[in-house]
């Protein structure tokens, strides 16, 4: 089994809510689409928008998650990576690799909010 960096086994650990990350699986490609965009096109509405929406997306995960998103850019990398892996795995591809991502970072969990 093949084992995933030490940068993204913290990424995954800090991500255990399957809201949260479900919610990143909409929010990272919609933040890194609109960063394109905008660099492009800075004058065009929607690369902001998808910008802005995709941050609020991952902000509204971090609520579930319980914690503060990942600063600098050890985040900003891993998340493309992380939410890339786990689409990879759905697809059917890359099984081993999601699963020993998952054995590493720990069990999922939803918090219970109302505490």
């Amino acid at each position: 089994m093949p084992k995933p960096s030490l940068a993204l086994i913290r990424y995954a650990r800090e991500h255990r809510d399957p809201r949260n990350i479900a919610l990143h699986c909409w929010g990272v490609p919609m933040v890194w689409l609109g960063l394109a965009g905008v660099l492009v096109e800075r004058m065009d509405p929607l690369p902001w928008a998808l910008l802005l929406t995709g941050s609020l997306l991952q902000a509204l995960g971090h609520v579930y998650e319980g914690r503060r998103p990942t600063q600098g850019w050890a985040g900003w990398l891993m998340a493309p990576w992380f939410v890339g892996l786990q689409g990879l795995n759905g697809l059917g591809v890359g099984h081993a690799h999601w699963a020993a991502l998952e054995m590493h970072a720990g069990p999922r969990r939803m918090r219970d909010l109302a505490l």
